[in-house]
């Protein structure tokens, strides 16, 4: 009896841990102090990340935000990397960062009943509705080997936005 309670506990942490992982497409975490910011004037006042998409649906991007400097709120867009169509954007006005140096998840709505395609690739930007800089985290060690970091313009090869996306 207890080698049989065992074993159902042993296949539900299995089963969990799969299903949290197929819920996924793109996770990288802060990597030791690699932190950067962005400037505050356009068009260099935004972080993007292209990633290669596994999800039928997206529902939250979580982005790790380093000094929020105000309270300002985070917006977040889901575009199409070829035809640069939003796919997703964050509800309303953004996501409200609470505290520094933290998870921000920012929930997603789909523009006009659009949804991903599994194995395209999109882009993830992040911006603020202000225009203020963006403090953020990455991973230099190219942990995700299908798309590359954009501090406004200039594409840093090789770095990973520290984000999150999620159904």
């Amino acid at each position: 009896m207890k080698r049989l309670m065992l074993v159902a506990v042993i296949a539900a942490t299995a089963l969990a841990t799969l299903l949290s992982a197929a819920t996924k497409s793109y996770d990288v975490v802060p990597y030791r102090g690699c932190i950067a910011q962005t400037d505050s004037v356009a068009p260099n006042n935004k972080v993007s990340q292209y990633y290669r998409n596994t999800l039928d649906s997206l529902s939250v991007v979580s982005v790790w935000i380093g000094d929020t400097f105000t309270s300002d709120r985070f917006q977040v867009e889901i575009r199409d990397s070829v035809t640069g169509d939003l796919i997703a954007q964050t509800r309303n006005a953004g996501s409200h960062a609470s505290q520094c140096w933290s998870w921000l998840p920012c929930t997603l709505v789909t523009t006009q009943g659009r949804q991903p395609v599994r194995g395209r690739t999109y882009k993830v930007v992040v911006s603020r509705p202000s225009g203020a800089a963006i403090s953020f985290a990455y991973d230099p060690t190219n942990k995700y080997r299908y798309g590359c970091l954009s501090v406004g313009s200039t594409a840093h090869d090789g770095w990973d936005l520290a984000a999150r996306i999620a159904v």
